[in-house]
């Protein structure tokens, strides 16, 4: 599905010798930035209850989101190097299915591959970065935790072929594929429940859209039952980086009006305009999500007060309510994008308040019976 235009996938996370130094150069000035940060921010409201170690860590990563994305390509790597190696350095099996059809794309088992229970994990990084490892750890808490309640739930990461190297709907088609393979094993819907990230968030709403309207370039996605529930964790609901909030938390966030701003046209170039609903999900026409009751049971989407993204996702939360009966929406009081993972990149020793949430409501979705 790559236009002629799109770049050879061999060339992802190689850098000519001018990048690599201007990586090497990028990265020069962090001790300095973050300490400035620390300094001047550690006392500022939106801090609150931080610790030095997360809000060095935060302005850390402010700085390095901010580089070219060849270069975080490179220094990131791929979802399946990053998750071997997660798997390695945690003692658990490295467990892939490919899945087919001429596709790269994987379903990357998080613990054991458990099939009676499935969370499918679609995952952030603006469709141009992998997974992260601290992603992958909060996921595999979460899945620890339900244990505890006596459940035993497969966690499964979906490796979709990134940007500029694939475009719209690729990804879509990806994700549709995990379903099929999911259902294909003896996944029941009623069993399987989605969550995603940012743009993982995003994908779920492709998914969405595509099985109310099917686009006529990739199979329809024919469901014997709703799917059993649907998490959106700071969903990318518009890629414009117009609302207030992108001005209003510029410098709060680690994610910057710049960055996001970059990202999202280089995203949204690859949707045709006559899909812009795929695209933009909080500009979708006020009647395109009716009928979502028959795809997911339930749905959770959950922002961050402090995050640049705030004000697109409450505005697209409060109409998909309408739409969808059995939505709840969660802001975060001074939580930034996606911010339960912060916690996990920086070994935070206490959680923050939707940690314990999203184990409370994956487990409810499935003792639901």
């Amino acid at each position: 599905m790559a236009s002629p235009s799109t770049p050879d996938k061999s060339l992802y996370g190689k850098l000519s010798v001018l990048q690599t130094i201007g990586l090497v150069l990028n990265l020069l000035p962090l001790p300095a930035v973050v300490l400035w940060k620390v300094l001047t921010t550690s006392h500022s409201p939106h801090n609150k209850g931080r610790s030095l170690k997360r809000i060095a860590g935060d302005a850390a990563l402010r700085h390095i989101a901010s580089l070219p994305v060849p270069e975080l390509q490179a220094a990131f790597g791929t979802d399946l190097k990053t998750y071997a190696a997660w798997a390695k350095a945690n003692k658990l099996p490295s467990t892939v299915d490919e899945l087919g059809e001429d596709s790269d794309a994987r379903l990357l088992w998080l613990g054991p591959k458990r099939t009676e229970k499935v969370v499918l994990f679609l995952h952030g990084g603006a469709f141009l970065l992998p997974a992260s490892k601290p992603a992958i750890s909060f996921w595999r808490y979460v899945q620890l935790e339900l244990e505890k309640k006596n459940l035993e739930v497969g966690f499964a990461l979906l490796e979709y072929t990134l940007a500029p190297y694939a475009t719209f709907p690729t990804q879509l088609d990806q994700a549709r594929l995990a379903l099929d393979f999911l259902f294909k094993a003896g996944v029941q819907p009623s069993n399987l429940q989605l969550v995603g990230d940012s743009a993982g968030g995003h994908l779920i709403l492709q998914l969405l859209s595509h099985t109310l309207h099917p686009l006529p370039s990739i199979p329809a996605i024919t469901l014997p039952s709703p799917i059993a529930g649907a998490y959106l964790i700071s969903p990318w609901t518009s890629l414009s980086a117009t609302s207030n909030s992108h001005k209003e938390n510029d410098g709060k966030d680690f994610l910057t009006l710049p960055t996001i701003k970059a990202w999202g046209a280089e995203i949204l170039k690859g949707f045709p305009p006559e899909h812009a609903a795929f695209a933009e999900a909080v500009r979708a026409p006020t009647d395109w999500f009716v009928g979502s009751e028959n795809v997911f049971q339930r749905v959770l989407i959950s922002a961050g007060g402090a995050e640049v993204l705030r004000d697109d996702i409450v505005e697209f939360a409060e109409a998909f309510k309408k739409q969808h009966k059995e939505t709840e929406f969660v802001l975060q009081e001074n939580g930034l994008h996606e911010d339960m993972f912060l916690d996990f990149m920086f070994n935070e020793k206490k959680v923050g308040t939707l940690t314990p949430l999203t184990v409370a409501w994956l487990a409810a979705g499935f003792s639901a019976k």
